[in-house]
């Protein structure tokens, strides 16, 4: 199994939610929490009105919250302003090199995503099954590692 932070763009993030919890109730894949998330036109990001605020959605899933928290700053600050300085390594790294500015550079401006924590044995399965969609991955490793969560357990979806 693979753990991933996983980035799903597309026409319908309801429709690629529902996919991910199905996949999870078949034994497919460990779907251990997500969110419906939108970014405007200046780049802030928002939670879904189901996935509740931030601070409650990291109060239910650590892991995934600590990412989702980090990522809420307008994407310019989260890569190039203040935020950034708080990511190990960042000074060393450009965004494009960082998982986290990876995980932000994949919900477009304007646009909604699902953004989830897997744990996937087959990767290529949920990109099957997402077929028409743009998914993107980063090992759950290397963003915790960026941001210093120190991998805190998170429940199942």
């Amino acid at each position: 199994m693979t753990e991933n932070v996983v980035v799903v763009t597309g026409p319908d993030p309801r429709s690629a939610l529902d996919t991910l919890q199905a996949l999870h109730e078949a034994g497919s894949l460990e779907l251990r929490a997500a969110a419906i998330v939108r970014r405007d036109a200046d780049g802030r990001l928002t939670l879904d009105h189901e996935a509740g605020d931030a601070v409650s959605f990291a109060d239910r899933h650590p892991r995934l919250g600590a990412v989702v928290t980090l990522l809420l700053g307008p994407l310019d600050t989260l890569l190039f302003g203040n935020q950034l300085v708080s990511l190990f390594g960042a000074t060393e790294r450009t965004a494009e090199e960082l998982a986290v500015g990876q995980v932000a550079q994949a919900v477009p401006a304007g646009g909604e995503a699902v953004i989830a924590d897997v744990d996937e044995p087959d990767p290529g399965l949920l990109d099957a099954k997402l077929a028409g969609a743009i998914v993107t991955r980063r090992p759950y490793a290397e963003v915790e590692q960026e941001i210093g969560t120190g991998g805190q357990p998170s429940g199942s979806v």
